[in-house]
């Protein structure tokens, strides 16, 4: 490969110093996987091949362009249109080619190539190594545009659990990507279940971590599972996906820091996990049916 490799850091970097005037959320939100930023583009020239994944939905304006790319259609060069709703997708290690027209307001998403390796681990027959998802653009799939709209819900909030969410999310846009390649020859994963001494361990973990449990590779590595196996196995197990589960844990510490200490409520958000007070109050209140202080101030009445 003569072109050089770009890391999902490096492209971050260079979206935001390229972009700077025109990063609408310059700062987007940059997980442990994946990075969600959105931007407004326009003319322009670009070739590269990247080290991750690139999924990418528009949201307003309109762009024409002629890319080069290794596609579901085959290797070809091809004029495309993206208007809002439209979807993009270039896999990792493969080299695209564009020159673009006209203005378009796009959110980018760029995942880690491992979770795409799981996903594959687990539905793909045979060795999931031989497994490579191939380019699409213009593409309009509603549950897709859902996920890349949830990831950029998500990173507007900066809500508690987010890191374990972000991932939930990502493993699904690579999960339906993987099935558009895969076709009908998707095989049922074969999950083993998770002990009790197993998901007490995760459980331990996670109340000890509850400030910054990381994503699910940090959970999954705690009972040494795969995460596309671990996620599922641990929903069956709780009820739960991880990060509803961890929130319900932040919030049982909220609980009982008010009812059992006089630590100001910024400080009760910082020692549980949220990024700041009005984040846990609104948390919270979605769950508890009441505010942090009207809490309070009743259970110690």
């Amino acid at each position: 490969m003569s072109e050089q490799v770009i890391t999902r850091a490096e492209m971050v970097s260079a979206m935001e110093a390229q972009f700077f005037a025109n990063v609408t959320e310059r700062h987007g939100q940059n997980w442990q996987r994946l990075n969600t930023i959105m931007c407004e583009q326009g003319a322009g020239q670009a070739t590269a091949i990247t080290d991750f994944h690139i999924f990418e939905l528009c949201h307003g304006g309109s762009l024409t362009a002629n890319c080069r790319a290794e596609t579901e259609s085959g290797d070809h060069q091809s004029d495309i249109k993206l208007i809002p709703g439209a979807l993009q997708y270039a896999q990792a290690q493969s080299s695209q080619e564009f020159e673009t027209n006209g203005h378009y307001l796009v959110q980018q998403i760029f995942i880690e190539d491992e979770i795409f390796q799981e996903v594959a681990a687990g539905i793909a027959p045979g060795d999931p190594d031989n497994l490579k998802p191939l380019a699409f653009h213009g593409v309009f799939e509603p549950k897709l545009k859902q996920l890349a709209e949830l990831i950029l819900d998500e990173a507007r909030m900066n809500a508690p659990g987010g890191e374990l969410y972000a991932d939930l999310l990502a493993q699904q846009i690579a999960l339906i990507i993987l099935r558009r390649r895969l076709g009908s020859k998707v095989k049922k994963p074969n999950i083993r279940p998770l002990s009790d001494d197993e998901i007490s361990r995760v459980i331990e973990f996670m109340e000890a971590n509850l400030e910054e449990v990381g994503g699910l590779d940090t959970l999954a590595a705690v009972v040494d599972m795969d995460v596309f196996s671990f996620t599922r196995a641990f929903k069956a197990k709780t009820g739960e996906a991880p990060h509803q589960f961890l929130i319900g844990r932040r919030l049982n510490r909220v609980k009982d820091m008010l009812l059992n200490s006089t630590e100001p409520l910024v400080e009760i958000a910082y020692a549980t996990g949220f990024s700041n007070q009005s984040h846990m109050t609104a948390s919270f209140s979605k769950h508890v049916g009441q505010s942090p202080g009207a809490y309070r101030t009743a259970i110690k009445k």
